[in-house]
């Protein structure tokens, strides 16, 4: 048989109060057993001492024990008269209305009474050791009180030394005691388990969610959300979970569509070169210079999209081989710049420089050839004729900064964090007509972060689109 976590938390709740209430409740009958013994033992002083006094008072005026002596229902009479009162129903009585025997009356079975139940046995000793009044024998094991008269003493009143103040009726309390606890001991344990039952469940319901939302994430139904239910450390975890939720729902969206993209992108190239060789194949078309460069422009571009992909692939798993060394960036730009200026002349566009000299970067130069080159390819292809392109170097605290913005068109606000997502291309005029495969901006990115600088896209000032580029400096250390 399997216990749930259900069980484990009850019978673990239950175990500890039954412990707790079997530990309090010894210990409360240890205290009782203790603290009532020695309630009866001061008790029991108090007597004596009053009788004492009683016996004192009553010697004054005969200044002897001769009045006393031998004298059974006088010592009785004193005796009842330090008897503390017992109200009706009390434990000491008597229904019927029978008074109780003296304390030294003998019981039927011949032994003597009750101790605790009336008053003991106690003996009145003269100054010369011999017994005025009393059952007790003056040579047993007595407790002596001196009684006074004047200032001088007269005799003793002594007393049995008792091990056990416990007579019957005190016996029969402690027994009532004893069982009171015990059913309130288990009152206890009925109420802790009950208890114990609703704390599980209570804190286990969210736990129950989560598992079974859990199990329906891992069969691939990624809108499976919990609704939170409070605010504490389980709450938390159900707001986790549900951002999770949402992250596997939007990485597998964007799978679907990536594979929706690439297929797209493959299959147009693809279907260019198709229909170009099949209209050479019927003589459609001629085979001259013009439809060989027609052909192999698609197979540039099939070309790019493939190594791109792969380049892709390599740095999400950390292959993207990169080797390190001092760069001057400025250079690097400049070298980048002058491989695009008749193409970015050809279209009309000017190109405007403020580069900062002497501004080292710590990286791998033909990685980060690869980004200009498709931070400036981006530019070419989707800036309007006629338009220009600032590009700014410059080095800030600790970090390289390089600036490249270019005119009209530009980009709506809202789409500008998309920028860097794989095969995303804005729909208006960053478009794939212009050429581009939607996935340099995604490599310039994996490139960026691989030199533990970033990369982020703003609104250009100048109408079109502001891309900010960040390096350590040369001699800094990698974030």
């Amino acid at each position: 048989m399997k216990f749930g976590i259900t069980a484990k938390l009850f019978v673990a709740v239950l175990a500890t109060n039954i412990v707790t209430a079997v530990a309090v409740g010894l210990g409360v009958r240890a205290a009782f057993d203790s603290g009532f013994d020695s309630y009866l033992q001061e008790r029991e002083e108090q007597r004596l001492a009053r009788l004492a006094g009683v016996l004192a008072n009553a010697y004054e005026p005969n200044r002897s024990w001769d009045f006393l002596r031998g004298n059974v229902e006088l010592w009785n009479a004193l005796n009842l008269t330090v008897r503390p009162a017992m109200p009706p129903g009390g434990p000491h009585h008597h229904p019927g209305g029978s008074r109780p025997p003296p304390a030294d009356a003998p019981r039927k079975d011949g032994k003597e009474g009750r101790m605790g139940l009336h008053p003991p046995p106690a003996v009145v000793i003269d100054n010369e050791g011999k017994a005025v009044v009393g059952p007790a024998d003056p040579s047993q094991d007595l407790k002596r009180r001196p009684i006074e008269v004047g200032g001088t003493r007269v005799g003793w009143l002594a007393a049995p030394v008792r091990v056990n103040f416990f007579d019957v009726v005190d016996r029969r309390f402690q027994q009532q005691q004893v069982q009171a606890g015990w059913i309130v001991a288990l009152l206890a344990t009925v109420l802790s388990a009950i208890v114990a039952w609703f704390l599980a469940r209570g804190l286990l319901s969210p736990v129950k969610r989560l598992a079974i939302a859990t199990r329906k994430l891992a069969d691939g139904e990624y809108s499976t959300r919990v609704a939170p239910s409070t605010r504490d450390e389980l709450g938390h975890l159900v707001d986790d979970f549900n951002r999770l939720g949402n992250a596997l729902e939007k990485n597998e969206s964007s799978r679907r569509n990536f594979m929706a993209d690439i297929s797209h992108e493959l299959r147009t190239p693809l279907a260019v070169l198709k229909g170009e060789i099949e209209a050479l194949e019927d003589g459609v078309r001629p085979l001259t210079p013009q439809t060989l460069a027609s052909l192999q422009a698609e197979v540039a571009l099939l070309g790019k999209l493939v190594n791109d992909l792969h380049d892709l692939s390599l740095a999400d798993v950390g292959g993207l081989a990169y080797r390190f060394e001092e760069v001057d960036l400025a250079r690097l730009v400049e070298s980048a710049l002058l491989g695009y200026r008749e193409r970015f002349a050809a279209r009309g566009l000017q190109i405007e420089t403020r580069l900062a000299p002497g501004v080292c970067v710590r990286g791998d130069p033909e990685r980060l050839m690869q980004l200009l080159n498709n931070l400036l390819e981006n530019s070419l292809r989707y800036t309007d004729a006629g338009g220009r392109m600032i590009v700014t170097l410059r080095a800030e605290g600790n970090r390289a900064v390089l600036d490249l913005e270019d005119s009209a068109p530009g980009v709506p606000e809202e789409l500008l964090p998309r920028l860097f997502e794989r095969l995303f291309r804005v729909e208006s005029s960053r478009n794939r007509e212009r050429g581009g495969s939607g996935l340099g901006l995604a490599i310039s990115r994996s490139v960026a972060e691989a030199h533990g600088g970033s990369i982020v896209a703003r609104g250009a000032r100048i109408g079109g689109l502001w891309i900010e580029l960040c390096l350590p400096l040369a001699g800094t250390a990698r974030a």
